[in-house]
């Protein structure tokens, strides 16, 4: 449901004349599979196990509703308080069939080498890019037994493994094919008669679209220690995306604002670290157990394959993030302050910012690293859990916290009598010496000033979940049908700290301000986070 009471100021024609809508989704699969197995016994030393196999799914997705305009009794929301109703129809749907393979082989079950394949075919694209091949393996040997002498308390378990592994990633809707848009009530003539229209759509279609493939390779180290109390599992990987689609801005001249295409090859490289510690181990008391999992990631663009040398996606034309080679996919660009030959910031007659209106990096929205600490301890029939992550790095563009500093909102700009003389030079090279007053700061060069301004470290960390569980005592149950009763009281992003943001702002970077799609890094006042409470009842039987 959407709607808007008559009244407002501001916004269109029919949002001041208050409109109302109603809609149904409904979302169908079809997902059917089958397989043949097998498992052999080659000798004595040697195992081998493979399935092969068929996929058919096809989704669908059917929206229906009314969409009313014309409110007539302020605050009654009900299609027939409205003057005007006009159908909400939109309609999709994608046919996937695919062809698999897998095969694994054991030898004395030390040594592991599995192969597989998949072949896909996708409805909505062209005949000449539907299909897409992906194959995967990977070897993995345990050296602790391998080697009789190499295991011992302090080293238990060893497993050495590398692999290469591809899947392939298909678009929505249809995106090969420009559309029109047909609207019956487009507009009234003079006689009150509607006007039917014809429109292009938004979106210019591509039929060159392709499929994404994903391939990596990865090198990885498990172990466990100290009788079992120590784990570690420690991944190295380098992920190659190849024909990543985006959503591209373009210019409204076109007829179009944008169209969906490939990246030629996105390199991700990282590392992967996971470690758990059993502190206490007593089913009669206490246990604890900590799991940690840290990553760091870069992303850079090492082919565009397209006749541009950048693409800006995930926002508008003149800021949203850039897509250009040797440089991250996550980066910002947008307005900047306007330096001089050497670098110093410009500063008008007035002593504000110039700005550089051209497609300047102000940003990366890409983390330095993440981490997640869980821990659950218990005791008796209690349990309690909770989970604290911490995002380091990274840059968000955000109008919600330039808006509250240039409204004067903030505890930070309550001094009404501060001054600023901003860093930087005038038009003559001459430092600034301009003084302006706290509104002219915060509001003209904050809020309405160069797009730099609005960008802030997106650290954070944060609670992000914690429970208490109760399990009813076996004793209880046992003239029930029920196995076990656990009753659990959870919370969600209970607590967080933006630490380099203003504290006045209570601002959460944890923000899709561009929608779905590989664009990060915005946030257009998109509201608060929200906590979550909850109680849960689980039966087994």
């Amino acid at each position: 449901m959407n709607y808007s009471n008559k009244g407002g100021k501001t916004g269109s024609v029919s949002n001041r004349n208050g409109t109302y809508e109603t809609w149904n989704n409904v979302k169908t699969i079809f997902d059917h599979n089958l397989a043949i197995n097998g498992d052999y016994r080659l000798n004595d030393d040697m195992g081998l196990t493979f399935t092969l196999g068929a996929t058919s799914r096809s989704d669908t997705y059917d929206r229906n509703g009314v969409g009313s305009t014309g409110q007539q009794v302020f605050g009654v929301l009900r299609h027939f308080n409205f003057e005007l109703q006009d159908e909400i129809q939109y309609f999709e749907k994608r046919n996937i069939i695919g062809l698999y393979g897998q095969a694994a082989l054991d030898y004395k079950s030390m040594a592991y080498l599995t192969v597989a394949a998949r072949k896909d075919w996708v409805s909505n694209l062209a005949t000449e890019n539907n299909s897409i091949t992906y194959p995967s393996a990977s070897v993995s040997i345990i050296p602790t037994t391998i080697f009789d002498g190499l295991k011992s308390d302090m080293v238990n378990y060893l497993k050495v493994r590398a692999g290469y592994g591809t899947s392939a990633n298909f678009p929505n809707q249809y995106p090969i094919a420009s559309v029109l848009s047909l609207n019956t009530q487009s507009f009234q003539d003079q006689s009150g008669g509607m006007v039917i229209s014809n429109t292009s759509g938004s979106q210019l279609g591509n039929p060159n679209l392709k499929p994404e493939l994903i391939g990596e390779l990865e090198f990885g180290l498990e172990g466990r220690f100290f009788n079992n109390k120590l784990s570690a599992d420690i991944s190295i990987y380098n992920k190659t995306t190849k024909d990543l689609i985006i959503s591209r801005p373009l210019d409204p001249s076109t007829g179009y604002t944008q169209t969906q295409t490939n990246i030629g090859e996105i390199e991700n490289k990282g590392i992967e670290i996971d470690l758990g510690m059993d502190w206490f181990d007593n089913p009669n008391g206490v246990t604890w157990n900590t799991f940690v999992n840290w990553t760091t990631n870069e992303a850079i663009v090492v082919d565009l394959g397209q006749d541009t040398d950048e693409i800006i996606f995930g926002g508008f034309s003149d800021r949203g993030n850039l897509a250009r080679v040797g440089e991250n996919l996550g980066t910002i660009v947008g307005s900047a302050i306007a330096r001089d030959d050497n670098g110093n910031f410009l500063v008008n007659s007035q002593g504000s910012y110039v700005e550089d209106n051209g497609i300047n990096i102000i940003g990366d929205a890409n983390p330095d690293w993440m981490m997640n600490i869980s821990n659950t301890v218990s005791y008796k029939n209690f349990s309690m859990s909770f989970l604290v992550n911490h995002v380091n790095g990274g840059d968000i563009f955000t109008y919600s916290v330039a808006t509250l500093l240039g409204r004067g909102v903030l505890k930070e700009t309550a001094e009404r009598a501060n001054s600023f003389i901003l860093p930087g030079v005038q038009a003559d090279g001459t430092p600034n010496t301009v003084q302006i007053n706290n509104s002219t700061y915060y509001f003209s060069n904050v809020l309405y000033g160069p797009d730099e301004m609005l960008v802030y470290d997106a650290s954070v960390w944060r609670l992000a979940e914690i429970s208490l569980t109760y399990k009813l005592p076996k004793s209880l149950l046992d003239k029930t049908p029920f196995g076990s009763i656990d009753l659990t009281a959870s919370g969600f992003n209970l607590w967080y700290d933006a630490y380099n943001t203003p504290d006045g702002a209570n601002f959460d970077p944890n923000i899709a301000g561009t929608g779905i799609g590989n664009g990060r890094g915005f946030d257009y006042l998109n509201g608060p986070s929200a906590k979550r409470y909850g109680v849960s009842l689980k039966l087994s039987f």
